[in-house]
């Protein structure tokens, strides 16, 4: 070991020489870098940074700012870092190298010093920093303690760029307000991952949260509600509300910060302003904007899609050209985000004024309305130096000239407009909407539907298959969406979005075939620390066992998967046991159940509990895995289709999507079982979600047959319930009759029926829902 002292710079580098080896398995597997560089060649040794480090800035560049930030991060250790004067010799450099492509740096440690190159848009100079500080103890962040004397960083070079130039995250401020310190907080750590532009959702039914002085209405009335739902919009009858007041918005100072604070960052800061639909809060405030109608127009307190809209008139774009100068004069943004979804037309059908704009530019219909209203917005954007961004539903009626698509009803509308040659941010549901469950849904914390595991979002190529090289080119990047109807706070903000963005991140930025989820989540694990000394408030998830059951119909068994993120830790398990311990089994291999049980599984790493104990039940009996034909056939099965009903997996009240669907008075059912066998029982279940207009069966007769031809009944039951709940209920019914042979059982469901009077829908024919199909 030796020691370099450059004399009254007080710089002192320590390294250790020894022989050369390139490849990058030991640099990941000692260091969390995320998003993972495209190029690492590692060199045996050491470089070690104490006392006082001297950094030199390029003398044609502004790099104060950044050099500002660098010296913030290392201010809880004792290292003093200071800008190093003209002719000094320096411990950390950054030299321009205008061959490199934009966002591109190289990061060399040798044993001597450490270069950062970038092109003069500086932005490199930022990410080769982050990769610099990852390289870095993760208790240079800890901030309740100080005293690191030195800082221990490998031999290495490291040469990287983006794989995609648009690295987005979106924030939903709009339905639930946030504070801006929530905000800097989480640009702090878009920073660290290396994403680059920040999308705030700024307007909703729910709230307008961005001060216009030309309309102070808007967050005067627009930014208030006096309460908020409860759970999810059809869970309860009638909806139930919290009784808190709900307010909040941006002032323009705020947003001024939130710029610049992000800018120091090298993050754009994308606003959107929703048009045209999405607009109770505003035209609450300024009602004379909508098509009249005789409705009364409020800020929404509870999470649907609503009628009210922007009526195209004179006077609304004139409002809305009012608001876009203010915003397009607050944000530097090349892109302003106009919405255009789920933009309701029936306001239009009705609006006399609006049938006669159709006829008078020749449109065909409300669709071709609605893309007249956006291309008209768009050239007063344009007008301004800008382009708009909009959701996929504004290729309806025909895209607007300049319009970059967001694509999020899957992939098939950023498909379309990359053929047409348009920009394209892939944002799709199943993919990048980190408002979906992320761990068992039917224990998790409330979110919106779905399931988006980390490992899923780790998976996503935003670049489709069937398209060409050139159209892929059209596809600039990929964003998550943490929406926020049932994020009211900033440790659930964050739980739902970390770690996952992290994940997100390395879809954003690393090359794919230098990806792999195995190694993800060795650097993974060893970045919750650097998320605690964040305050970051991260799901937990990856620490626990993830449980899944399907039917092996090659093994001709119902088996029980068992999974973990967690590197290096072991599962054991217990079947109707609670506790789990070291001493319970150890998870090997599937595990086969032949009748109804309850997994309890944790994950363990030398003896100690890394998560939380998880659970799940199966239904198993002699109609698991068995095929069944319904008739007429169900409206939706989004769960195991084809076989939903007979998965070994029981529907739960609170997850609509886990029930199989009918809307017929008389449903049948024919299953056939495995091999003729003799049964007694019949269960199953039904769920009552009045909003959502699903009502239990009034009645189920029960058929045998042992050639599927003639059947004999078994056995019929009027069903009766309690619908004193006010809430989303799965009501079990089972039906009883003397042992017989069967090979085929039909079950025939009589419906609700009519909806009754006093509930959503009434008189209208009811929806049945049912799952698990169980015979004993």
């Amino acid at each position: 070991m030796k020691k370099y002292f450059f004399s009254i710079l007080c710089i002192t580098l320590v390294f250790i020489s020894c022989s050369t080896s390139n490849g990058n398995k030991n640099l990941k597997k000692t260091y969390s870098l995320i998003p993972l560089p495209n190029e690492i060649r590692t060199n045996s040794g050491h470089l070690i940074l104490q006392d006082k480090v001297n950094v030199s800035l390029p003398s044609e560049l502004p790099l104060s700012t950044l050099f500002n930030y660098f010296k913030e991060v290392l201010k809880n250790t004792s290292i003093q870092v200071e800008k190093a004067s003209e002719n000094q010799q320096s411990a950390i450099s950054f030299i321009v190298d205008n061959t490199l492509p934009d966002e591109a740096y190289a990061l060399n440690i040798s044993a001597e010093k450490i270069e950062i190159k970038s092109n003069s848009t500086a932005a490199g100079f930022f990410y080769g920093i982050q990769t610099l500080i990852q390289l870095m103890p993760a208790e240079i962040h800890d901030t309740s303690q100080k005293g690191i004397s030195k800082i221990e960083l490998p031999i290495a070079s490291i040469k990287d760029a983006p794989r995609f130039p648009y690295r987005g995250a979106m924030m939903d401020v709009a339905r639930n307000f946030l504070p801006k310190e929530t905000v800097l907080k989480f640009i702090d750590m878009m920073a660290v991952y290396k994403l680059n532009r920040l999308h705030m959702h700024l307007t909703d039914d729910q709230g307008w949260r961005i001060e216009i002085k030309k309309y102070p209405k808007l967050t005067e009335i627009g930014s208030y509600r006096s309460q908020t739902q409860v759970g999810h919009s059809d869970y309860y009858w009638p909806r139930r509300y919290d009784g808190i007041e709900h307010r909040g918005f941006y002032t323009q100072e705020d947003i001024k910060e939130i710029i610049q604070y992000a800018s120091d960052r090298f993050i754009t800061v994308i606003p959107e302003i929703e048009m045209p639909g999405h607009t109770s809060a505003s035209l609450a405030a300024y009602p004379q904007l909508s098509c009249g109608l005789g409705k009364e127009y409020v800020v929404r307190d509870y999470f649907d899609i609503f009628d009210e809209v922007y009526c195209p008139k004179e006077n609304t774009f004139a409002f809305l050209e009012d608001v876009l100068t203010e915003v397009i004069d607050l944000f530097p943004s090349h892109y302003i985000h106009i919405g255009g979804d789920e933009c309701p037309k029936k306001a239009w059908k009705k609006c006399a004024h609006c049938q006669a704009l159709i006829k008078k530019e020749g449109l065909k219909d409300e669709d071709e309305l609605q893309s007249w209203f956006i291309h008209r917005i768009e050239e007063f954007v344009n007008s301004k130096g800008r382009d708009i961004i909009g959701w996929d539903e504004i290729l309806e009626g025909g895209l607007a000239p300049n319009a970059s698509v967001m694509s999020w009803r899957g992939e098939e509308g950023g498909i379309i407009a990359a053929k047409q040659k348009h920009n394209v941010i892939m944002t799709p549901g199943d993919e990048c909407y980190f408002d979906h469950y992320q761990e068992d849904p039917e224990f998790a914390p409330l979110a919106m539907s779905g399931f988006l595991p980390l490992d899923s979002v780790y998976a996503y190529n935003p670049l489709p298959a069937e398209l060409t090289a050139e159209e892929q080119s059209y596809i600039i990047g990929t964003q998550a969406n943490i929406w926020g109807e049932y994020i009211q706070t900033t440790d659930y903000f964050e739980y739902m979005t970390f770690p996952r963005l992290l994940a997100m991140a390395e879809v954003q930025w690393t090359q794919p075939g230098n990806k792999d989820f195995n190694d993800f989540t060795h650097r993974l694990a060893k970045d919750f620390k650097r998320l605690d000394y964040h305050g970051i408030n991260a799901s937990r998830n990856f620490y626990d066992v993830n449980i899944t059951g399907a039917w092996n119909s090659t093994k001709n068994s119902f088996e029980v998967s068992l999974k973990t993120f967690s590197p290096d830790t072991r599962i054991f398990y217990a079947i109707n046991d609670a506790i789990v311990t070291t001493s319970s089994s150890l998870y090997n291999e599937p595990i086969r159940l032949n009748e109804d049980a309850t997994v309890y599984a944790a994950v363990y790493k030398d003896g100690v509990a890394q998560g939380k104990t998880t659970q799940k039940s199966f239904a198993v009996n002699k109609a698991t895995g068995c095929s069944y034909i319904s008739t007429p056939h169900p409206v939706s099965e989004n769960v195991n289709k084809g076989f939903g009903l007979t998965d070994g997996i029981r529907g739960y009240a609170k997850n609509v999507r886990r029930w199989v669907h009918y809307r017929q008075d008389t449903i049948q059912i024919d299953l056939a079982l495995s091999r003729p066998q003799t049964i007694s029982n019949v269960a199953s279940s039904f769920v009552w979600r009045p909003v959502n207009y699903t009502w239990p069966a009034r009645k189920l007769t029960v058929f045998s047959s042992l050639d599927g031809k003639t059947y004999t009944k078994r056995a019929a039951k009027e069903l009766k319930y309690d619908f004193s709940p006010t809430e989303g209920t799965r009501f079990p019914v089972s039906i009883s009759f003397p042992t017989s042979e069967a090979k085929y059982v039909r079950l025939e469901i009589l419906s609700w029926g009519v909806i009754p009077d006093g509930y959503y829908r009434a008189g209208e024919q009811s929806k049945t829902a049912l799952d698990e199909i169980e015979i004993h």
